[in-house]
């Protein structure tokens, strides 16, 4: 992990808040709602994930430069019972190479449990598979038993057999030995297009998990067009700059 660098710009207490790690997937679905998330809540940037390997670029948003993986919190939001709830997210457009996806998932989990961190919630997409007319599913996988029962508690089906690759894959094995509480959460989405919907179904999930912290998917469902486009325009935009990068193999899952 010494390449891999976690910056705080400024601390925040972060204990038994929820993590959202958001790195581009299927339909780009983990990205769209990790900036809908950030938008709608109004989250500030506290910090950032550097490393040599990732793509040379600075990602801009609200006029504002900032590196390729970034850090985001707000406020606690508590209820008259005493309870609070807080939600952060790391996020990123990029997918890292294959060399730095192990460190930089071991510098999440490291940094989750430094910041006493509730639970991680990777977001994921899977391919959705016959009429592009039905509804899109969301599934999920646990990386322990506590996850597990959180998943039945909320109606979420589990994933019995697949494969998940990149920092959710390893994010999920590691929180296996490293004994943390890991979730990923994958929605059904469209290969062919970046899929506002697909993200909007995830929100939904994330909403139910934290009724304190209203995250309303109706306006994503509403301008999925046009969030999609500006996506579209984005991915063209970062192209001509772009060293090349090994393909990802497809993901599979069960």
């Amino acid at each position: 992990m010494d390449d891999i660098e976690l910056i705080e710009y400024k601390k925040v207490d972060l204990s038994n808040s929820l993590l959202v790690v958001a790195f581009p997937t299927v339909g780009l679905i983990s990205s769209i709602a990790g900036r809908y998330i950030i938008d709608s809540l109004k989250l500030e940037e506290i910090g950032a994930i550097l490393s040599k390997e990732f793509m040379p670029a600075t990602v801009i948003h609200n006029s504002k430069p900032s590196p390729p993986v970034r850090i985001y919190a707000g406020r606690k939001k508590c209820g008259p019972d005493g309870s609070c709830e807080q939600i952060a997210v790391i996020i990123s457009e990029f997918m890292p190479p294959y060399s730095v996806i192990k460190p930089l998932a071991d510098k999440i989990l490291e940094w989750m449990k430094m910041k006493g961190c509730k639970a991680i919630v990777a977001l994921e997409g899977t391919h959705a598979l016959g009429d592009n007319k039905k509804e899109l599913k969301v599934y999920g996988v646990g990386s322990n038993l506590e996850m597990k029962k959180l998943l039945k508690k909320y109606g979420i089906e589990e994933t019995k057999e697949g494969m998940i690759a990149g920092v959710n894959g390893v994010l999920l094995y590691e929180g296996v030995f490293m004994q943390s509480d890991v979730m990923c959460l994958l929605s059904e989405a469209h290969v062919s297009y970046p899929d506002s919907r697909a993200a909007g179904n995830l929100l939904q999930k994330l909403d139910v998990m934290l009724p304190g912290i209203k995250i309303d998917p109706e306006p994503l469902y509403k301008e999925a067009e046009e969030i999609e486009k500006k996506i579209r325009t984005f991915m063209e935009q970062s192209k001509p700059t772009a060293p090349s990068l090994p393909p990802i193999p497809s993901q599979m899952y069960g």
